[in-house]
């Protein structure tokens, strides 16, 4: 079973994510130039029995647009994502979180559903000793 803590859940359980619209300006500037928007972040406690997972999931319609935009244009932004954005997000959690899972989409998809039309990446990193370490999906 699977237990997810939604924006509104952890707003009230003191996680201190809060449910409000996360401007470009707030995010960090990417090396690929790429500016996306915010879908959800939220945190899973356990669901795999082991680990407590924070994601952070982004919306970047560009993605659709720009072929040059593929996996390896991307792969600084995640580490970019996770250090300069998760990671302060999560300094304050009660809950440790050990993985952190930053996921770009040029659409918004319900979490959980498939969108074989849909372009995605997604890159998972362990939280050890304040840092961000990739780790190979």
């Amino acid at each position: 079973m699977r237990d997810t803590l939604s924006f509104s859940v952890l707003a009230f359980a003191g996680l201190g994510l809060w449910a409000q619209p996360t401007l470009a300006a707030e995010l960090p500037n990417l090396p690929s130039g790429l500016v996306p928007q915010l879908l959800e972040e939220f945190v899973e406690v356990k669901p795999d029995g082991i680990f407590t997972y924070a994601r952070f999931r982004f919306v970047a319609p560009e993605l659709s647009d720009n072929a040059s935009l593929d996996y390896e244009a991307l792969a600084d932004d995640f580490l970019v994502l996770c250090e300069q954005y998760a990671l302060p997000k999560l300094s304050d959690q009660p809950e440790p979180i050990d993985r952190v899972i930053i996921s770009f989409s040029d659409r918004a998809i319900e979490f959980g559903l498939s969108d074989p039309d849909a372009i995605q990446f997604f890159e998972q990193f362990t939280l050890k000793s304040g840092a961000c370490i990739w780790e190979q999906f």
